[in-house]
Formats: C-alpha cells, sequence, structure tokens
C-alpha cells in the first residue's frame, strides 16, 4: 500500500511543482491553477488511501473530503492554517471544495461560459466586473490559491509522515 501512496504522492508533487515553474512564467493563462488543483485532488484521495478507504472516482471534492475520519481532517485543517496563519479563514471549507471543484470541472474550458455572447460583449462584461471592483461574488470563477496552497501543505503535513 504504501508504494501506491508514493506514487500518489509523487504524482501530485509532481503536478504542484509544473504548477510552480508555469506561474512564474510569462504564460497568461489560468493553466496553473489547474494544475494545482489536480494536484490538490490526488493528494486528497491520498489522504484518504492513509486513512484506509479507496477513492471514488470522482471530482467532488467535498464527498472525498467528508469521507475522510473526522481526526484526519481536524489535523489537515490545523497544519493548512500554520501556513499562513490568521490570513485564511476555513470556517467556510465546504464553499472552497466547491469552488476548486467549479473550476476543476469548468474554468478547464473557459470559452464556455461565454459561448452565446460576441467577443465584444465579453470584452464589455469583463471591464464592468473589472470597474465594479471585480468582485468574487459576480465572478465566474475564484481560484482562492492561497487557501489551495494551505490546504496543500495541510494534506502533505498529513500524508507524508504515514509514508
Amino acid at each position: 500500500m504504501s508504494d501506491y501512496v508514493s506514487r500518489m504522492l509523487d504524482e501530485a508533487l509532481g503536478r504542484i511543482d509544473d504548477a510552480d515553474r508555469l506561474e512564474k512564467s510569462l504564460s497568461p493563462t489560468d493553466t496553473a491553477s489547474h494544475l494545482r488543483i489536480l494536484g490538490f485532488e490526488i493528494l486528497l484521495k491520498c489522504a484518504l488511501v492513509v486513512c484506509g478507504e479507496r477513492p471514488k472516482h470522482t471530482h467532488c471534492y467535498l464527498r472525498l473530503w467528508n469521507a475522510l475520519p473526522p481526526a484526519a481532517r481536524d489535523e489537515i485543517v490545523r497544519v493548512a492554517n500554520e501556513r499562513m496563519p490568521g490570513l485564511i479563514n476555513f470556517s467556510d471549507l465546504d464553499g472552497l471544495l466547491a469552488a476548486y471543484q467549479h473550476v476543476f470541472e469548468k474554468a478547464r474550458y473557459f470559452y464556455e461560459f461565454d459561448e452565446e455572447r460576441s467577443q465584444q460583449e465579453v470584452r464589455k462584461r469583463s471591464q464592468n466586473w473589472s470597474d465594479q471592483g471585480a468582485p468574487h461574488d459576480k465572478a465566474d470563477v475564484v481560484y482562492y490559491d492561497d487557501a489551495l496552497c494551505c490546504l496543500i501543505a495541510g494534506l502533505r503535513g498529513f500524508v507524508e509522515p504515514r509514508l
């Protein structure tokens, strides 16, 4: 089993490392965020395997999260909080997990959000959103990158010592 967990961990960390390198490039896309979320998903499933569970073939992060034992969830959030103390609020973890699932399932093909609009309408809509101060509650996609990095740290802090 530890061989399997090690391979999962290596794959997850490889995706996250790729995301970090890509993020430092001049690429104007959100591909780094997608890779990081994929790494997060693999780590979440890895944590389940460590806990003796067989993860479902799903991208429903809340379902995967809730399949972890409460003590595992508590430890992961504790370590995640230590990553950026006082800066990230995990009180709406369900909302964060839903946002990451949304990114993974819907934002890979961002052009689909505006499929029925012309390029000019898309630009105007984007400018209006920007002029409003780019509010999260009106965004099609929110990445919550800092919270994601903290959760990744929490998952690593849970999985790595158990190998």
